[in-house]
């Protein structure tokens, strides 16, 4: 009964003539959207006498219950001819409304230029959300030339009359270097008073940014309690980042106490959202038992997800899990493929897991060349499992010509390092050789 009464005002509100009566106040018309939602018949009334003379507040608040797809099904056209109707009698909401519309195309043809012209009028009738969208149009350049000094002169207007996302912008601008009157570099300090602005109004991630700043002593000085609770604030709001970085506070050997299952939830929210390095999180969340019970299956889930958006490490990850986890071809096949991605990122580790897979020719054809090529790549990180590998090739002539001096070589690199095998093999070698009738035999080491 509900919609269908909503129905019959937007089919009057369409038919209306232009007759300013029955007008209500903003306040008025929002109170009568809730009621009529709450099904008070008596508020369904009022906001169809108002829409039936074409009351602009009540065309507006229509409008926002058709875009949105309260009481009616979501409806972007009919929101929009309504939001028109209202911007041409001069509400400065319904302007903005319909200037959002047309610069993102939902419900009308895409305009920017229109987009503009609208925002400029609710701009100037100061309304601060439209001045906060057209400073955003000149800093991009979309629908007229980009101008900084525009974009930030609107900001400037719009946080001076409270807005948290026109004072987040302005700390943008500042932090990249992008406006600067006077510098040619970026001014943290001015950045991190705009985001302390625009958190205390609000702002989620100004306040994941000042809280960010705070924790790391970063721009200003560290406070460790004080940057906690504006990132609290900030998940609170479902902020991503601030929810990955409480996550990981909350696993342990944080600054917080420990609270493994709460650690998990803020990670599996942030990661709903697509964060990678959430998505990343919480596998290991999975895969290490934190927060819940060790679940392969769901680690390599989340890790995959983490990896199929770019993220290296997680492809790094999931290749070791497929490697090492099961002893099927496909699963060698996909390694090699999450250890290609990983290489091709600099992560020098999957280049020696690489070696490893062309040295016994799991998931790829045998071929000790490429094994030697992914360890040399390997070799500038350190790894003493490469210097060894190194050796071996070299030493056993595999994929390259036997070279005794230069697998020792490798041999001393890799036992100065740690490594058992290696060292193993420095020891047997460093044992003088029992032949008779060679006066240099206790100077020799073995073979070499």
């Amino acid at each position: 009964m509900m919609q269908w009464c909503i129905r019959i005002v937007l089919a009057l509100v369409l038919l209306g003539q232009p007759v300013l009566a029955a007008a209500l106040s903003s306040e008025d018309a929002q109170s009568l959207v809730q009621a009529a939602a709450a099904g008070d018949a008596g508020a369904m009334d009022r906001l169809r006498r108002a829409a039936e003379h074409y009351d602009p507040e009540s065309l507006y608040r229509l409008g926002t219950v058709a875009f949105e797809g309260r009481l009616v099904h979501k409806d972007p056209e009919l929101a929009a001819d309504l939001f028109k109707r209202a911007a041409s009698k001069g509400h400065a909401a319904a302007q903005n409304a319909l200037g959002f519309l047309l610069q993102n195309g939902i419900g009308v043809e895409k305009s920017a230029h229109g987009a503009l012209l609208w925002y400029q009028r609710a701009a100037d009738a100061g309304d601060r959300e439209a001045q906060v969208n057209l400073g955003w149009l000149y800093q991009e350049g979309i629908g007229v030339e980009r101008d900084l000094d525009q974009a930030a002169g609107w900001y400037m207007k719009a946080a001076e009359a409270g807005s948290g996302e026109a004072a987040y912008n302005l700390g943008r601008l500042y932090e990249a270097g992008a406006y600067t009157p006077g510098h040619s570099s970026p001014n943290l300090a001015a950045a991190l008073d705009w985001y302390e602005k625009a958190a205390r109004r609000g702002q989620p991630t100004a306040q994941y940014k000042l809280g960010h700043a705070l924790f790391e002593g970063k721009g200003m000085e560290r406070n460790l309690r004080e940057g906690l609770a504006w990132v609290e604030k900030s998940a609170a709001q479902g902020n991503p980042l601030a929810e990955q970085l409480l996550a990981l506070q909350l696993s342990g050997g944080g600054f917080k106490a420990a609270d493994e299952p709460e650690a998990l939830r803020l990670a599996l929210a942030a990661a709903r959202q697509g964060l990678p390095a959430a998505e990343r999180l919480v596998a290991t969340f999975f895969e290490y038992g934190i927060g819940a019970r060790k679940d392969p299956a769901a680690a390599e889930r989340w890790y995959r997800e983490a990896a199929t958006r770019g993220d290296a490490q997680s492809a790094l990850r999931l290749a070791v899990l497929l490697d090492e986890g099961s002893k099927a071809s496909s699963s060698f096949k996909e390694a090699v493929a999450w250890y290609e991605k990983a290489a091709s990122a600099g992560i020098s580790y999957a280049d020696l897991r690489l070696g490893l897979l062309y040295q016994a020719g799991r998931g790829v054809e045998r071929d000790y060349k490429a094994a030697l090529t992914r360890y040399q790549r390997a070799a500038d990180a350190g790894y003493p499992d490469v210097f060894y590998h190194i050796a071996v090739l070299y030493d056993e002539g595999l994929g390259v010509g036997q070279d005794g001096r230069v697998a020792l070589q490798w041999y001393a690199k890799a036992a100065d390092r740690g490594q058992t095998e290696a060292n193993a093999v420095i020891q047997r070698l460093m044992q003088p050789a029992d032949r008779e009738g060679d006066p240099f035999n206790k100077f020799k080491l073995g073979k070499f």
